[in-house]
């Protein structure tokens, strides 16, 4: 396969975002790696792909809105991303490109962290490509999953392909019932007061914004003042980042060293 000196990784996405690029290269630095990671603002996601293949990208991050239109054009998909029906992982090896999605990852490890999943009551607000990948990991984890959503149509489509219950409306949301929530919606993402589940947890629960910018959302302030235990979006971040280097490089993720970069940058990107 072609190849590039130093090695080349990168992201495509509808408009480069700076934030991915940070956390690739100070992991790259610290392992020492002869690796750089570029992040590509393209409108032809097709012809990303077979950039890949001309050029000998090692390894390319898969941004929306381009998460599923990659798949068609791929050797071979996950078995997880093709549950999901997103790709946010691209892998070349020997020429041979495989989809994946590190996203549901991100999100178990990141749970995981505070709480065993197994058993647990777990409630997902959304139904957009976060909320499946979280419901995914979830389910395959032995949690208990109910999904609830504005759209009914989206929300029982998803809970029903992917094994979840569904809900409802997020009105019908009751706490007790449950021992996590997580949102999956981009409510409160770079929206500093919007909170989806505003008056509707209680201290018991666990909380979970896939949210990352700002990295306290409104909805996590709410949880914590509550006794809530909290779970910020960075470390679903940077959980899924630690999987793809892992993919990319074959060595173990620095992850305290990927998560300064990642937080670094989001102050960089706030002021």
């Amino acid at each position: 396969m072609p190849q590039s000196l130093p090695t080349l990784c990168g992201s495509i996405m509808g408009s480069p975002f700076s934030l991915s690029a940070k956390i690739h290269n100070a992991a790259y630095a610290a392992l020492g790696l002869d690796y750089t990671f570029v992040c590509f603002g393209v409108e032809d996601p097709v012809a990303a792909v077979g950039a890949i293949r001309t050029l000998g990208v090692r390894g390319m991050n898969v941004s929306m809105p381009y998460k599923q239109a990659v798949m068609p054009h791929l050797d071979a998909i996950d078995e997880s991303a093709q549950v999901i029906g997103a790709v946010n992982t691209i892998n070349n090896v020997d020429g041979v490109l495989t989809g994946y999605n590190t996203d549901y990852l991100g999100a178990v490890r990141a749970l995981q962290e505070v709480t065993r999943l197994k058993g647990k009551r777990i409630a997902v607000v959304g139904a957009g490509g976060a909320a499946r990948a979280v419901v995914y990991g979830c389910v395959k984890a032995d949690a208990q999953v109910t999904v609830f959503n504005r759209s009914a149509e989206r929300g029982s489509e998803l809970a029903q392909t992917l094994g979840a219950r569904w809900g409802g409306s997020v009105e019908r949301f009751v706490a007790k019932d449950y021992d996590i929530v997580v949102n999956a919606t981009s409510v409160g993402f770079k929206q500093p007061d919007s909170n989806p589940l505003d008056g509707r947890l209680a201290s018991h629960l666990i909380v979970m914004d896939v949210a990352f910018m700002p990295v306290q959302t409104a909805l996590l302030r709410q949880a914590r003042a509550l006794g809530c235990g909290t779970v910020a979006g960075t470390r679903m971040l940077v959980h899924q980042a630690c999987r793809q280097i892992e993919l990319y490089t074959g060595h173990d993720a620095p992850i305290d060293v990927m998560e300064q970069a990642m937080l670094q940058e989001i102050q960089r990107l706030n002021l």
